[in-house]
């Protein structure tokens, strides 16, 4: 087989393996996200609020608006602590528990792929060259002339 098909499917299966076990803030996303989307109704909810203030016929009615209207902004912010404490509690952020199991089976398919690759000659850059190992255990060795030693 060759190397350079071995050595990516060895980066397939190690990334694979360890992907899932990204730091919270980079899987943490579902809450940024309820974060801007509650900044949005916020907003939404304040420009409400000065649009019929401003419509508004009586102080007293203007008074009414607003309260309403900070009402309706409380509530948005409630709201949105309720759905990023959701998000960070049920989200993919605590949902993998058992990082060190994948950890483990990472590191132990690493050790298969390499015992597996081990010993194997690599293809000849030219068909008249031949791989000599220079040690027992298979990790070192040169290209010389096919026949020479």
């Amino acid at each position: 087989m060759n190397r350079s098909i071995v050595s990516g499917l060895v980066l397939l299966l190690v990334g694979a393996t360890l992907l899932p076990m990204a730091p919270a803030e980079a899987s943490n996303w579902g809450a940024r996200r309820e974060y801007r989307e509650g900044m949005r109704e916020i907003a939404r909810e304040r420009r409400e609020m000065r649009n019929s203030i401003m419509n508004s016929s009586s102080r007293a009615e203007a008074r009414r608006e607003y309260r309403e209207g900070m009402r309706e902004i409380g509530r948005e912010r409630r709201e949105m602590r309720r759905e990023i404490g959701r998000e960070i509690r049920h989200g993919q952020w605590h949902d993998d528990r058992n990082d060190g199991a994948r950890l483990i089976a990472g590191v132990l398919l690493g050790a298969v792929v390499v015992a597996a690759v081990r010993g194997q000659e690599p293809e000849p850059p030219a068909p008249d060259l031949c791989w000599y190992w220079s040690d027992s255990s298979g990790e070192r060795g040169y290209w010389d002339r096919c026949g020479s030693n």
